[in-house]
């Protein structure tokens, strides 16, 4: 995945911080995840999730299916969205991805650390 927007692009990559060749990148930012729910939860896929992972300085992602046990909570940072709102960020991976790293540089990821 590329973008550029003000100067910065999103790669996508099989593994982040994983250089050409197996060698490892020099950027030593943190990786963060995000997974979500995309069947409902009487379906047999339920434990089949969506799941996003990247860095905020070397800006490379990577997305695939995920397995979450059923009984697993998983923390919603769209909780506060109005729906239309949430429904659009959905709709686009890339979109979503800038929503996360947002809350991530301001500092109120679920998972942040300061």
């Amino acid at each position: 995945m590329r973008r550029r927007a003000a100067g910065w692009e999103w790669w996508r990559v099989s593994r982040i911080h994983h250089g050409e060749r197996g060698r490892p990148t020099t950027c030593t930012g943190e990786i963060y995840s995000y997974r979500s729910r995309y069947y409902a939860p009487s379906d047999s896929s339920y434990e089949r999730c969506i799941g996003i992972y990247w860095c905020s300085i070397c800006r490379e992602c990577s997305a695939n299916m995920v397995f979450v046990a059923r009984d697993e909570q998983l923390p919603d940072p769209l909780a506060d969205l109005p729906t239309p709102e949430r429904e659009r960020l959905a709709r686009s991976e890339l979109k979503l991805l800038d929503y996360l790293d947002r809350l991530v540089r301001r500092g109120t990821w679920p998972d942040h650390q300061p």
